[in-house]
């Protein structure tokens, strides 16, 4: 084997293509047959793949649809693309641009067509070897150019006549080369002395590799010397190659900041020595076995071993054997029929440089075999992980890889396939399940989403959390902190407010004690258990000498409420000029924070003072029904609300006008809006309102009734101590908010008992108040993170406005009701599309 030294090299080695299998050589041509031993068996000892796929988070439904796109005749004609599942990966917008790779090879055939890119082409070089006396040509340069194709020939869609399309694994990507003449590697197998290499040979390979580690993240190199790692020693190795040891661990850099060098692990599988004895191939070549003997390399160092079309180890490859930690396999070609030839279809092709004696021309391939073309697969992959994820360290890019590799059936014997079959799906779709980071860095554990998200229920704070984070991206990270780009938006669930989902069969009946009585019955269309919606409610209220309106003016009043709006013992809902059933929002003409405590208990009464009447009442409760699964949002039994209301009332048959001033403290929540652990803590966000209400009664049929409110609320907000000083959400400590209601009541002359209401009403709406969140938008390469502050003003863009007709009336033991709403901007958004509903019901009629 050591013959025909190339000059300039001044070795006392030859360097080694890898590119052959059973003497095979980068530029064999399609028809050329290659003779092959019987095959190997191999045990199949299956497990499952790694642990936690199982929990993985699932890639849009229409990714395979996607996916399918690519997988065109160019896809297929490299030979290896399907394997890997590239598709996959060209799907989630991976093409490698952007990204670099250093070939360190015979050379690169530049001016080829897969190779074009403008007025210019893809490919620069770091330096030559070549000289006078060992000259560049193109029938030396073939096995780069084949190599470098299989990394990136372009994805252009169309045959330039040869009969022949095909592109590489990263097609966007770039190459940069570093030409050094190569031998064959014809002839019997004749391991490397290492005591034949001097300081000369040692350095000349240092000062290649690190003037490539200098300029680029992914050193592919298909070549090396004869000898399999286990035949020599550390001492006897590092006395040899030294330098070169230096150059590949990069000491000078951080871990994420070195170079990965990809190393096709060897052909020797099957070779035989002068002496006709059979090669113990069943590990890497010394170059590409390195780290066994050296640790400290594993971190950005892979040995690629090669299998066939059939996804079986080739007749020609070492095994992973003791690289089996930092080693995978990837195609390469093969005899994967078995029928003893290489067929074309079994080739990994690419482009090459025309033959001596043919044309000039830029559309020359070229099909072979070997782990030379098996770890340009890899290198490609590596090129779209790192623009996937350019802020990743590159030993995180080397353990992705094999930590995702298939490790079904045969794979799972690692002294074969070392870490499995490379497989672009499994490595660029999230490992595990997706989580937020909160703490300055990835050490810090992850937390599950909800951590992380706010929950909005109600029109209060309507869109503006939506609206302030569309158009930013938030990262989530896996379970390997690989950064995934979110919608910032999904961080705000905005649900259904009650008023849309609840409707209520109220029933009220004035008894000859002097008891108002009013029962509530929901009438949810989903399981009133769970729903977490308005329960089936009581009120009370007690008079002494009632009359026909439901009050004496004159009397001491007391009430009490079983999950009961407190709002409902006050104002035009005491004096029975509005009832829960008026309309939809069965709330609309009361001080809406009440509805933060609808779900509980209260109580108070009222004094005639002579010009008018004095009501107070305390009442405690939540926005929701609790169950045994917690409330709708959020799945706890919290957010617990308690207050009091006080009221000053004038009243005539005429006209009324009541005056209302209230405080309610939310326990857990800011105006109904939940927040996660990592946001802040809610911790007694009080608001004090003022507000007024009453009627007017225009004549014998017509009454006009309004309602308007006025509250600030001190969110109450601190900082999650687990965080530390960071705090992910900032809110105002004062936000002011309001709400109004307009209402037209008749009674038609047309039918006894009729009812006619039309409304308008602007649900609880913030005014004036701004805040600020702070969003994970990516991490380092040491694993730091990286933060986006996002501004937005907590008052909505839109106004959202009901209008609402009713028209109440009697069929024999029936009571019907025909109601139509329209909806303006819902949840006060300008964007959210406006909405109407007609509705008809029937119940059974219950006498006042």
């Amino acid at each position: 084997m050591l013959t025909n030294l190339p000059a300039i090299l001044t070795l006392g080695v030859i360097v080694t293509l890898y590119g052959c299998g059973g003497g095979g050589g980068g530029q064999k041509s399609a028809d050329s047959g290659i003779q092959i031993p019987p095959p190997t068996s191999n045990q199949d000892n299956s497990k499952p793949p790694w642990d936690s796929f199982a929990d993985q988070i699932q890639d849009p439904s229409n990714l395979n649809e996607s996916a399918t796109e690519f997988e065109t005749e160019e896809y297929d004609a490299m030979g290896a693309l399907a394997m890997i599942n590239a598709s996959s990966a060209y799907a989630r917008g991976a093409t490698g641009s952007g990204v670099t790779v250093g070939v360190v090879d015979s050379g690169v055939y530049e001016e080829h067509i897969e190779f074009a890119q403008g007025n210019e082409n893809k490919v620069e070089y770091a330096g030559s070897d070549y000289s006078g006396g060992n000259p560049r040509s193109d029938d030396a340069i073939g096995h780069g150019t084949l190599v470098a194709g299989v990394i990136a020939a372009n994805k252009d869609g169309f045959d330039v006549g040869s009969g022949l399309n095909m592109h590489g694994v990263a097609f966007d990507a770039s190459i940069l080369a570093y030409e050094i003449p190569l031998g064959s590697g014809s002839g019997p197998y004749d391991p490397l002395e290492v005591e034949q290499i001097n300081y000369s040979d040692d350095n000349y390979f240092a000062n290649r590799f690190t003037t490539m580690a200098d300029q680029v993240d992914i050193i592919n190199l298909s070549f090396g010397f004869s000898g399999v790692v286990t035949s020599y020693t550390a001492t006897q190795v590092e006395s040899a190659f030294g330098l070169t040891i230096d150059a590949l661990a990069q000491q000078n850099k951080s871990r994420g900041q070195r170079s990965i060098f990809v190393f096709s692990a060897g052909n020797a599988w099957n070779d035989t020595d002068d002496q006709g004895n059979t090669v113990n191939a069943d590990s890497p070549e010394l170059m590409p076995g390195l780290p066994y003997l050296f640790p400290e390399l594993k971190d950005h160092m892979l040995a690629v071993a090669a299998v066939d079309d059939e996804g079986e180890i080739a007749f020609y490859s070492n095994r992973c054997g003791v690289a089996a930690d930092y080693c995978l396999v990837a195609p390469g070609g093969g005899d994967g029929n078995g029928n003893g030839n290489v067929e074309a279809h079994e080739r990994i092709w690419g482009p090459t440089s025309p033959e001596p004696d043919t044309e000039v021309g830029a559309h020359y391939y070229a099909g072979a075999i070997g782990t030379s073309f098996a770890a340009p697969v890899v290198s490609g992959s590596l090129a779209l992980l790192k623009q996937m994820f350019p802020t990743v360290g590159n030993h995180e890019l080397v353990a992705r890889l094999l930590t995702t590799a298939s490790k079904i059936g045969i794979y799972s014997d690692s002294s074969i396939y070392g870490q499995g079959l490379l497989d672009l799906d499994a490595a660029t779709r999230p490992v595990g399940a997706l989580g937020v980071a909160s703490g300055n860095n990835l050490n810090s554990q992850l937390s599950d989403i909800g951590a992380n998200t706010i929950s909005v229920s109600g029109a209060g704070l309507g869109s503006s959390l939506v609206s302030a984070l569309q158009g930013h991206n938030m990262a989530l990270f896996d379970q390997q902190g690989f950064p995934f780009l979110r919608d910032a938006s999904q961080l705000v669930q905005q649900s259904q407010s009650l008023s849309a989902a609840s409707r209520l069969q109220h029933h009220e009946q004035q008894l000859s004690s002097g008891v108002r009585l009013q029962l509530g019955k929901s009438s949810n269309l989903v399981d009133r258990q769970d729903s977490g919606l308005q329960s089936d409610y009581l009120a009370l209220q007690f008079s002494s000498q009632p009359n026909a309106y439901g009050n004496d003016r004159n009397t001491v009043e007391r009430f009490m409420g079983i999950n009961a709006n407190p709002g409902w013992f006050f104002g035009v809902y005491a004096d029975a000029t509005v009832t829960p059933d008026l309309n939809s929002g069965d709330s609309s003409f009361a001080a809406p924070w009440l509805n933060f405590a609808r779900n509980g208990w209260s109580s108070g009464g009222a004094m005639d003072l002579g010009l008018g009447k004095f009501r107070v009442g305390i009442f405690e409760g939540s926005q929701f029904k609790h169950s045994a699964a917690g409330n709708l949002l959020t799945g706890r039994n919290e957010n617990n609300s308690h207050g009091s209301l006080l009221e000053y009332a004038l009243w005539s048959p005429a006209f009324s006008i009541n005056f209302q001033r209230g405080f309610i403290s939310e326990d857990d929540s800011l105006l109904g809006a939940n927040l996660g652990q990592n946001l802040g803590q809610l911790n007694n966000s009080g608001t004090e309102f003022f507000g007024l209400n009453g009627h007017v009664q225009f004549n014998a049929t017509w009454q006009g009734i309004f309602a308007v409110y006025l509250g600030t609320t001190q969110s109450g907000l601190t900082e999650n101590s687990l965080l530390g000083s960071r705090g992910l959400l900032n809110l105002d400590k004062s936000i002011n908010s309001n709400s109004w209601s307009l209402g037209l009541n008749s009674s038609p002359d047309w039918q006894t008992d009729d009812r006619l209401s039309i409304s308008l009403h602007q649900p609880l709406r913030v005014q004036s108040g701004q805040g600020s969140l702070q969003l994970a938008s990516g991490r380092t390469i040491d694993r730091q993170i990286t933060y986006e502050t996002i501004n937005f003003d907590l008052q909505p863009k839109g106004r959202e406005q009901q209008l609402e007709l009713l028209y109440q009336f009697k069929l024999g033991d029936l009571s019907a009701a025909t109601r139509v709403e329209y909806t303006y901007q819902p949840h006060h958004s300008p964007h959210n599309p406006s909405y109407g509903v007609i509705e008809f019901s029937l119940f059974k009629a219950f006498t006042r």
